[in-house]
């Protein structure tokens, strides 16, 4: 695959438009009891910094003071790469939330941002060791129904052990980089996004 037929830089380029900080929340309805796999989303916002609209119909909510979450800021960036690069042109704003449904991981231990943009034929499926700058990561730290732990992340390179990714987190108060030393027992998905 050819270096121009990703968005990788683009990807790359675009969050860094994204200022960092702005503040973290991820407020979701709760699951409905302890053996329910749903992922909840947060009813007010989709985490994005703001709102995101595709022929003039909106896609993905902002928060009203900015906060961002995970699922939301992987989304912006992909979103304005694949728009920039002209991958949107032919889908409608139906698919485009349909996308974000996806995204955002209906069910604990999906694979979230590379399995919506596999599912979607716009991006490939990539081992994790061989993940490149750009490249698209959900982890789940746990599935476990009483402890969930999951992460959408824009993949920035290892650091010996060490996943350095870009994304929305408690520890970045908000946007920003951040690393972790994945467990033995992660779950990690990852996909290359396409300019198609």
């Amino acid at each position: 695959m050819a270096a121009g037929e990703t968005l990788n830089e683009a990807m790359i380029a675009g969050l860094r438009r994204i200022p960092t900080g702005g503040d973290y929340r991820f407020e979701p309805v709760p699951r409905v009891g302890p053996e329910d796999p749903t992922n909840p989303r947060d009813p007010t916002h989709d985490g994005v910094s703001r709102e995101l609209t595709h022929r003039g119909e909106v896609v993905a909510r902002a928060a009203t003071d900015g906060a961002t979450y995970c699922c939301g800021v992987t989304f912006e960036v992909w979103f304005e790469a694949a728009r920039e690069a002209g991958a949107l042109d032919d889908r409608g704003p139906e698919e485009l939330r349909d996308l974000v449904a996806s995204w955002f991981c209906p069910v604990m231990g999906h694979g979230g941002a590379a399995t919506a943009l596999i599912d979607a034929g716009l991006g490939v499926l990539v081992d994790p060791a061989d993940a490149r700058p750009g490249d698209l990561v959900q982890f789940w730290r746990s599935v476990d129904l009483s402890a969930p732990s999951g992460h959408s992340v824009v993949f920035l390179g290892w650091e010996g052990d060490a996943m350095r990714y870009w994304s929305s987190q408690p520890a970045t108060g908000g946007v920003g980089e951040h690393s972790e030393v994945p467990g033995r027992d992660w779950q990690v998905h990852a996909a290359r996004p396409l300019r198609r």
